[in-house]
């Protein structure tokens, strides 16, 4: 993984956004900052970031909509939901609206640089892996259709609605180990 990735930080705590910016900055990494969620949507959407760190409780649109409205137009960029919010509830809601991972305020800073690590780190295979299928647009098992581009699954007629993981996971799994042969 090389460094000078591209990270948005919607933190509306001056000192948090100050402590995270000081250590990503000092892996190489280039980091926009933004206070409030109208901003970090309008940034999120309009940039090319490697990951997204994203507070719940920000001004304007809360985090959870920030991240609802940023999965209907990215499946792909990481986001790291960072919160005072550690009810089992909010982790369980932050994720099914597409978060890749979740910690809570307060945190360790080296958990927080290892998170980013991390998501960074898969991001990058991911990337990888969709550049080695790039010529592929549409995966067709039997009755199954995964159309890449769109990022559809249809099972016969009939759409299939996923969560981001779930999507992901079922391209992995069709793009590795299935024979182009096989039937459902």
């Amino acid at each position: 993984m090389t460094n000078n990735k591209q990270i948005l930080l919607v933190e509306d705590d001056l000192e948090i956004a100050n402590l995270i910016g000081m250590h990503l900055r000092d892996l190489g990494h280039h980091l926009d900052t933004v206070a409030n969620g109208n901003l970090g949507l309008e940034k999120a959407q309009g940039g090319s970031y490697d990951l997204i760190i994203l507070d719940i409780m920000l001004p304007g649109l809360d985090g959870l909509e920030v991240c609802k409205n940023l999965r209907a137009s990215d499946s792909k960029t990481p986001v790291l939901m960072l919160t005072s919010r550690s009810e089992e509830l909010d982790k369980v809601l932050g994720l099914e609206l597409g978060a890749d991972d979740y910690l809570t305020k307060p945190f360790s800073i080296r958990e927080l640089l290892a998170r980013v690590k991390a998501l960074l780190r898969r991001g990058q295979l991911q990337e990888d892996r969709s550049a080695a299928h790039s010529a592929e647009k549409v995966i067709e098992r039997g009755a199954l259709r995964i159309d890449l581009e769109k990022r559809k699954v249809l099972l016969g007629e009939k759409q299939v609605e996923l969560t981001v993981k779930e999507y992901d996971l079922l391209v992995l799994s069709a793009q590795s180990t299935w024979p182009r042969t096989a039937g459902l």
